[in-house]
Order: structure tokens, then sequence, then C-alpha cells
């Protein structure tokens, strides 16, 4: 049996599945989601030191935690050992039992200063900043990485060897490089040899799209657990499936996660949550009969109680027409 509780630390996570943490979608409502339909394990949006150090107020919102999540990792990133320390030492303060180093952002607002994937072309910063980080917590430390920057400099061995000689608790890897960013298909083949290589769990990241996928990354890997990011937009729900082969959301079901999902997008970031959720719209109308006309229909719509009226209306429309999915 691939899916198992996953020891962290002095933590056991209820599973070994992931949510992976994408800026600008995995806020907390989106998370608090996921961990309804069987999440072990949700990650923070990316948290910016830098931005944490000046006070900016939008990075500091990204640290706020749901009782609903526990246990969370907050991601970090940066450059600077002493201020990455000094934020991870904050995100314990604020409730994380797991932190996160993000050494895999191909953005090139990222990457410019030396953060993300960039940490990778320096493995002596990489062992600096696990050092600094760690003599500031009590929490597990886990990084997050890619194959390398590109074809020629894969050094993900390197640097997954040092995490682990620096005592960090698990490796969380992306198959790409970051040339590659999400184009092309994840090298699953690197996971099973780092796998090979390290005692420590490694977490395969990349393509996992469906129960499908997710299954045949474990067979075909032997990682210890997985992450799942673009696959799980749209779906939040595809931990479930994961975690049972027979469950499928019903309309009603999808429904109710959308309004679920509006409402809590409103209530959390305000009037601007109705435009939040426009690309969540566009994801979960994937595969949902007459989907052209259901995201024509709500991109129209600005009002929270109009847009679930037109949710409500839809979907009980599909309903009367005895649409199934």
């Amino acid at each position: 049996m691939f899916i198992r509780p996953l020891k962290v630390g002095d933590i056991t996570l209820e599973n070994n599945l992931m949510l992976s943490p994408l800026a600008g979608i995995t806020d907390i409502v989106f998370r608090v989601i996921a961990k309804r339909y069987g999440c072990g394990l949700v990650f923070s949006e990316m948290i910016n030191s830098n931005g944490v150090l000046h006070g900016g107020v939008k990075v500091l919102r990204r640290m706020d935690i749901s009782d609903e999540e526990h246990p969370i990792c907050i991601q970090i990133a940066g450059d600077d050992p002493k201020v990455m320390a000094d934020v991870a030492k904050k995100s314990e303060d604020l409730g994380a039992k797991i932190l996160n180093i993000n050494m895999g952002c191909p953005a090139k607002k990222i990457t410019k200063t030396k953060a993300g994937c960039a940490l990778m072309t320096d493995p002596l910063l990489v062992s600096k900043i696990i050092q600094s980080v760690k003599k500031e917590i009590s929490i597990p430390l886990t990084i997050k990485i890619r194959l390398g920057w590109n074809e020629t400099q894969k050094n993900y061995l390197e640097i997954a060897k040092i995490a682990e000689d620096e005592g960090c608790a698990f490796v969380i890897l992306h198959a790409r490089t970051r040339v590659q960013a999400f184009k092309g298909h994840a090298q699953w083949e690197e996971i099973r040899l780092l796998k090979e290589k390290l005692k420590i769990p490694v977490i395969g990241n990349g393509d996992i799209v469906c129960a499908q996928t997710a299954r045949n990354m474990f067979e075909q890997t032997g990682c210890d657990g997985i992450m799942i990011g673009r696959g799980a937009l749209g779906r939040p729900w595809i931990f479930k499936e994961i975690l049972d082969p027979t469950y499928t959301p019903t309309l009603q079901e999808r429904k109710q996660v959308l309004l679920d999902h509006l409402e809590g997008s409103v209530l959390r970031h305000g009037p601007y949550g109705t435009v939040l959720m426009r690309k969540h719209f566009a994801w979960y109308s994937h595969g949902l009969p007459y989907s052209s006309r259901f995201r024509q229909g709500l991109y129209q719509l600005k009002e929270p109680q109009k847009i679930c009226d037109f949710i409500h209306a839809f979907f009980d429309d599909l309903s009367e027409k005895g649409q199934t999915l």
C-alpha cells in the first residue's frame, strides 16, 4: 500500500499526500478545502523572507494559519542566512509545525535575487542557510528543489545530500529543471535515483494530475510521499480520489465545493475575493457539461450573491437534465 502515515520529526502525518505551495492560489481557503478532502500536509504560499523583514502586509498575511490546517508547513524563500533564520523563527512562533525552504521556484523575479532555484547554483550558500535556520527553530526543516538549473547543471543529488547531512527531515523533488519551468515532462527516473541515494524521505513532485498518475509515481519511483500542485487546481478532491479509488464527486458535491470556496474567498479577501475566484472558476469548470457557458456567465458577475445564485441555477439545471460527470 503506497498511502501510509509519514513521520516527520516528532510529527506523524495522517498520510503522505501533500499540497504544493502555489503563490496566489493555495491560500488559507484552498488549503482548508484540500485538508477536508484528506490532504496529509498543506504548505503556505511561498513567503519572501525579505518581504517579512520589511513588514510587507501582503507577505505577512500569507503567514496566517487556520486551526483546520494543522499540521501545516510554512515555506520561506530568500538568500540571506540570517534573515531566513529570523523568518523561520517567526514562522514557528506563528504556529508552523514544519518549515520548508524553497530552492525550486523558477520565476525570474525570484531567481534574480538568488532565491528559489538560483540557490541550487551555490551549494555552499545552501549549507549556510540550512545551518542558520536549524539553529533558530525546533520544528523539522525540509527543502524543495528541482533537478538543477538546466540539463547540463543537474546537481539535485549534491543539494539533497547537503540537506540530509545537515539534518533536514525530508526532501521534495520537482523533477524538472529551472529552464523547463512547468513545460515538458517531469523526469520521474530522477526521483527514483534520489530515493536510492538518500536515507531520509523523498517526496516526488511533477505531473501528478489524477489518482492513477499518483499511483504511477509511487510505483515507478519508490518515493515516500507525493506532492500535488497543478493537479489539484479545480479538483481539490483529488486527494480523496487517491485515498479511495471508488470515490467520484457528484455534481452536488462539486457545486458545494465551489460555493464553499467562494464564501471563504470573500470572507478572507473582501470584495476582491470574487476577482481571485475567476481563475478558480476556470479550473473548476474543466470536465463540466456546458463549461464555456458556465465560465462566461460567471465572468459577467461581481456580486457574491449573484455568483452564488448563478452557480445554484447552473448545477440545478444540469441535475434536471440528468447530466452526469
